[in-house]
């Protein structure tokens, strides 16, 4: 064989290995974002969000534990959640208080700091399935999670009892 057969066949071949390679990579990455997508569904007794960045939720139960709640909402946490001031402004982070929102606050810094929070709590006012604005006591965790190099928080949002109208 020449040396530019050779050659041919060596290009060849790390072509074909990084394809594989590539191949792989996406396989694992789609079945860690498939196991933390299973995960949000595991819990029936709080509300999970898998969201991403920008706090668009890529997976939830919200509407498992809410089967009477059926709307349009853009799927970032706030509107999915029902938060009155998300609803009322369109969008979740675009209202003059969103700013100041604990909840927001600590998920922003967390992803800044790549750590997982606990107990968090707040008083949020949300829209129940009458369109009523309710006064919730709410306490929050998030658990950062990677697919890849990607960061994704999974936020387990939990209604204390004792609310307000």
């Amino acid at each position: 064989m020449k040396l530019i057969d050779w050659l041919f066949l060596l290009a060849i071949v790390a072509v074909v290995l990084i394809i594989v390679l590539e191949v792989r990579r996406l396989l694992k990455r789609r079945s860690g974002y498939a196991l933390l997508r299973e995960r949000v569904h595991l819990h029936s007794d709080r509300y999970v969000f898998l969201i991403d960045r920008k706090f668009r939720v890529k997976e939830t139960n919200f509407y498992e534990l809410n089967e009477e709640i059926r709307d349009d909402q853009p799927y970032v946490l706030g509107n999915v959640l029902h938060c009155q001031t998300a609803i009322d402004e369109g969008l979740c982070g675009t209202g003059i208080n969103c700013d100041s929102c604990p909840i927001r606050v600590v998920i922003r810094n967390a992803f800044k700091l790549k750590r997982d929070f606990d107990h968090v709590e707040a008083v949020m006012h949300l829209y129940d399935k009458n369109h009523k604005a309710v006064q919730t006591d709410v306490r929050v965790d998030g658990e950062l999670a990677y697919v890849g190099k990607e960061p994704y928080f999974l936020v387990k949002v939990r209604k204390k009892l004792n609310q307000t109208a």
